[in-house]
């Protein structure tokens, strides 16, 4: 399936999913597409293994733990997710030094909180993992007081115009798990 892409989000300086200036970064670009849901890319380095040629399962952790963190932005831009319960399932090994992508879904949510579910998977559309999470919702300037545009920035780029997946199904039906 085809999607839409509407808007990038923000990146920072020294983030290790989004950090576009810290070489421990996955240097991960996170895009809003017309489904409300995130789509996120980014290209692995032998830096971030486990075993050789596998990449880390915390890394994996942290990645889907942002795309779908940054769903609630959507529809709130000032707002982040704060990570309160994380469950990944680790389906096969990620391979290292390949470009990879996750998406992210906002599933539901009131005042305080929301949940969310998304997936790694290659450009070929074989997923690698999936998760589901709790997250409490707060202000970007009430998580930190440092927050400015050196470190909370737009990278100008040209917009890719499509994301292309085989697997954008897999959001509603881990969704259905969490309703």
């Amino acid at each position: 399936m085809q999607l839409k892409i509407l808007k990038k989000q923000n990146n920072t300086q020294e983030c290790i999913v989004c950090g576009l200036h810290s070489d421990s970064s996955l240097h991960t670009k996170f895009y809003e597409l017309e489904n409300n849901n995130i789509y996120a890319i980014f290209k692995n380095k032998d830096l971030h293994q486990s075993f050789p040629g596998r990449m880390h399962g915390g890394m994996i952790t942290a990645l889907l733990d942002e795309a779908i963190g940054r769903a609630v932005m959507i529809k709130a831009p000032n707002q982040w997710g704060v990570t309160g319960e994380i469950t990944v399932r680790f389906l096969k090994p990620t391979p290292l030094n390949e470009t990879l992508q996750a998406f992210g879904k906002l599933v539901k949510e009131n005042s305080r909180l929301f949940k969310g579910v998304g997936y790694l998977e290659t450009l070929d559309g074989e997923v690698l993992a999936t998760c589901e999470a709790t997250y409490f919702k707060l202000d970007l300037n009430k998580i930190t007081d440092n927050l400015d545009t050196k470190n909370w920035f737009y990278e100008e780029e040209t917009l890719p115009k499509f994301v292309e997946t085989k697997n954008l199904e897999l959001l509603d039906r881990l969704a259905e798990k969490i309703r």
